[in-house]
């Protein structure tokens, strides 16, 4: 996967470097991690209701998943 960085010249033009999924999947997480920082010392949210939004996300996916799977099931 591809990904842009920022060069650390004066002309501030972006090169592509490649990420294992795994190295996406940890910068993806790290990113997040600090946007849910800074807006928690910034008292617009707290992580708590991050957390909570996200088992929310979670067990609504696992819902749905079970309903696709159970009418694939029916219809075969």
């Amino acid at each position: 996967m591809n990904i842009f960085k920022k060069r650390k010249e004066k002309n501030d033009k972006f090169v592509k470097i490649k990420l294992t999924p795994t190295e996406m999947f940890y910068t993806n997480a790290l990113s997040i991690e600090a946007l849910v920082n800074i807006l928690e010392r910034k008292n617009i949210l707290k992580k708590g209701e991050v957390l909570e939004e996200i088992k929310k996300l979670g067990k609504e996916r696992k819902d749905k998943m079970e309903e696709i799977n159970e009418n694939i099931k029916k219809n075969n």
